[in-house]
């Protein structure tokens, strides 16, 4: 339940990673290992010569000066606003307010989402039939919804386990006076494999 996308999240990490481990690995080369030493010294004029001669054939005009330049900086700039809009999308969809009334003469209600947290949090802390809980709230298109996710000890039934935090969820819309829109994630993993063995009463 986030507004960023999880390919794109994969995508970029990657794509980031396998430069980073280039560059990395290239640099270490260079100054490690003779070979390539000798090979990037006897190399880098050639370099320079070509990418000099790239500038000398693309003159802006008559400023002495290569339009590659502009071209650099304006993929530099795109690349930078790319990035700066994938980092502010991160964590998008959390929300603070779990319930809001409308105004009134009186006033105004509103439930904080910590509230609902905290009270499930706590339903759900020790019981034995769990290895882990964790609740948040998001903003679903408007809506304020809960998410509830538990891991399940080894030989507890997800059913009983969905049943469980159903209840504790029953009593929270009873406590508020409405009904709260929920999403319920029962999962296991490798705690859950090298977890004990529960039984349920």
């Amino acid at each position: 339940m986030n507004s960023t996308n999880r390919g794109a999240n994969r995508a970029v990490i990657l794509i980031a990673g396998l430069v980073l481990l280039v560059a990395g690995a290239a640099a270490v080369a260079v100054g490690a290992v003779p070979q390539f030493r000798d090979g990037w010294q006897q190399r880098a004029p050639e370099v320079q010569k070509t990418v000099t001669g790239w500038l000398y054939q693309t003159p802006l005009g008559d400023s002495g000066h290569s339009w590659l330049w502009i071209v650099a900086a304006a993929v530099a700039l795109v690349v930078s606003v790319l990035l700066l809009v994938f980092i502010l999308r991160q964590g998008r969809g959390h929300t603070r307010a779990l319930l809001s009334d409308a105004p009134t003469d009186d006033g105004r209600t509103i439930v904080e989402a910590s509230v609902a947290e905290q009270l499930l949090a706590d339903g759900l802390s020790g019981r034995p039939e769990l290895v882990s809980s964790h609740v948040s709230t998001y903003s679903v298109r408007g809506t304020s919804v809960l998410k509830v996710s538990v891991s399940c000890r080894r030989g507890v039934s997800p059913r009983e386990a969905g049943r469980m935090v159903e209840q504790l969820l029953l009593a929270l819309d009873a406590l508020l006076g409405s009904e709260v829109p929920a999403v319920v994630q029962i999962s296991g993993g490798f705690r859950v494999r090298t977890a004990g063995s529960t039984r349920l009463q």
